[in-house]
């Protein structure tokens, strides 16, 4: 064989080399491409149905003011419940005649509770030593929670209850069965507190009104009240309207009248119309740390059914930070949804066709439009059916447990909670083995 047949058979091996490469590589990425998919598993998923807005807090309030220019101290937090004429503060002539005050209060309390405690060990009205330490472990999970969360009443109060079950447990233990000593030792001091304090006098500040109190007041009060409700028209919330009042030195707090406080808020004649139709409704306020709060549509103010609106929201849940909001931006929850999370690039239709009895009651071949997704059971791609109950933007939440189950989803299965959701692959279709 002479040089140039050489040349010429090296050059045919070498391209139809190269030409087999090519065509596993091309394989390897049609293979890749067409075979292999991605899942995602199908959790269980909560959403909301909701409308942001800034809404207006709108309460019926009466100052509570102090002219004696005393030390004030309340004896009540804010959004207590109040009654008429009930005594909200007293007025010391010093801050020290105050404090006193406090510390009696709290020295007879102790006294309470020990006594009630020697009556409990005469009748063996007793608890056993495992849930008075549950209570213990109980009540200082409390004290470091609300100590945390800014509720140091609520801590003091969780501070009495572990004192109480400390001396719970020295009678249940037989330790000891009276507190005479303690008692005395407790009276003496309040004694002592009560005769420095004698010549120093006081008085009281009551409410005029019953509902619930707060200890201070943020210059909006009696811009809008109760009476105003069916009055405000979009426009009316706006800055330009709704101005702050200087607040007189000698106020201290207010008294929210009644029950009920409501929420104004400006929206859209869409929203407007979603809002009244729908019978459930709860409102999320941020600074309000208590989740989702039940409110109903109180009023819907609009010129016409297509123009923008006030809705007034109405609510009776009361705490010390609900007391003291005013306007804030919240999320008005309409419905909550509660199933199976998919992707919407998991979702795909398919025509089906089912045998269906007509109004005659003969059978017939009927055509269907469905949506499901394809899930891997093993190495097996099978087409479930979801029941959309909500669409967001990017997903749908597909029902738990359908209740209208049909020849449709007999035939081909819903899709259940934890099924592997293809949501990436090509030539997908009921049946097919994934390699």
């Amino acid at each position: 064989m002479d040089k140039d047949k050489t040349v010429i058979i090296k050059k045919i091996a070498v391209a139809v080399i190269t030409l087999l490469l090519i065509a596993y590589i091309v394989s390897v990425i049609i293979k890749a491409n067409f075979t292999q998919v991605e899942t995602q598993t199908a959790n269980i998923m909560t959403v909301s149905d909701s409308v942001s807005v800034r809404g207006y807090f709108i309460r019926d309030e009466k100052l509570l003011t102090n002219d004696d220019n005393g030390y004030v101290s309340y004896r009540m937090e804010d959004g207590g419940r109040i009654a008429k004429n009930e005594v909200v503060a007293d007025v010391y002539s010093d801050g020290s005649t105050a404090a006193n005050e406090k510390i009696t209060e709290k020295l007879e309390s102790q006294i309470t509770s020990l006594k009630q405690l020697e009556d409990n060990a005469k009748e063996d009205v007793v608890a056993s030593p495992d849930d008075i330490d549950k209570n213990i472990v109980t009540y200082l999970s409390g004290i470091n929670y609300n100590v945390c969360n800014g509720n140091l009443s609520e801590a003091d109060k969780n501070v009495e209850n572990v004192l109480y079950s400390i001396n719970e447990r020295q009678v249940v233990t037989g330790k000891t069965k009276k507190f005479d000593d303690k008692i005395n030792e407790l009276q003496d001091r309040i004694d002592k507190l009560k005769k420095n304090d004698s010549n120093k006098k006081s008085s009281q500040i009551k409410s005029s009104v019953s509902g619930y109190f707060v200890s201070s007041a943020d210059g909006y009060e009696g811009i809008y009240g109760t009476k105003d409700l069916k009055k405000i028209m979009p426009g009316d919330l706006s800055e330009k309207k709704i101005k702050k009042k200087t607040v007189a030195d000698n106020v201290i707090g207010k008294t929210i009248e009644g029950v009920y406080w409501y929420i104004a808020c400006e929206v859209s004649a869409e929203d407007a119309l979603r809002l009244k139709t729908s019978g459930y409704l709860s409102v999320n306020i941020p600074t309000v740390n208590s989740g989702d709060i039940s409110v109903d549509v109180y009023s819907v103010n609009q010129e016409s059914k297509t123009s923008d609106a006030v809705v007034i929201l109405r609510g009776d849940y009361m705490s010390p930070e609900m007391s003291r909001v005013r306007s804030e931006d919240i999320s008005i929850v309409i419905h909550t949804y509660e199933g199976i999370y998919v992707s919407k690039n998991a979702v795909h239709e398919k025509q089906v066709e089912v045998m269906v009895e007509d109004e005659n009651g003969k059978e017939k071949t009927e055509t269907r439009t469905v949506q499901g997704v394809y899930v891997l059971i093993g190495n097996e791609l099978q087409f479930k059916l979801i029941i959309a109950e909500y669409v967001g933007d990017d997903f749908v939440i597909s029902k738990k447990t359908p209740e209208d189950e049909d020849i449709v989803t007999d035939e081909y299965g819903v899709l259940k909670a934890y099924d592997d959701v293809v949501v990436e692959g090509a030539n997908l279709y009921d049946g097919r083995i994934v390699d």
